[in-house]
């Protein structure tokens, strides 16, 4: 039997950088179980240079990036159908200059 589990999207991501990383958070989403973070120095997503985190919590920082780069991140939130995960939709990219 199919069951339809709908995620809501994540709406509310604010970036902050620092020193060789950057500090992301947003809003919880009622029903999720966990969070996926995306990132890359590419604006499409690219295989090469995008990394994913998953993550259990709202905030999260991302660390040893290289400086003076800009990264765009996108963050979906995910629930358990047993043991398979179902995605929301990816949150509006927002992007983030590292400092120095």
């Amino acid at each position: 039997k199919i069951t339809a589990v709908a995620v809501k999207k994540v709406s509310s991501l604010k970036l902050v950088a620092k020193k060789k990383s950057f500090k992301a958070k947003w809003k919880k989403i009622a029903g999720a179980e966990g969070y996926q973070i995306q990132y890359s120095t590419n604006k499409k997503f690219k295989k090469k240079n995008t990394k994913v985190k998953n993550t259990k919590e709202k905030t999260v920082t991302i660390k040893k990036l290289k400086k003076k780069k800009t990264y765009y991140v996108r963050v979906r939130a995910y629930k358990l159908d047993g043991s398979v995960k179902i995605y929301g939709k990816w949150s509006k990219m927002k992007k983030v200059k590292i400092k120095k």
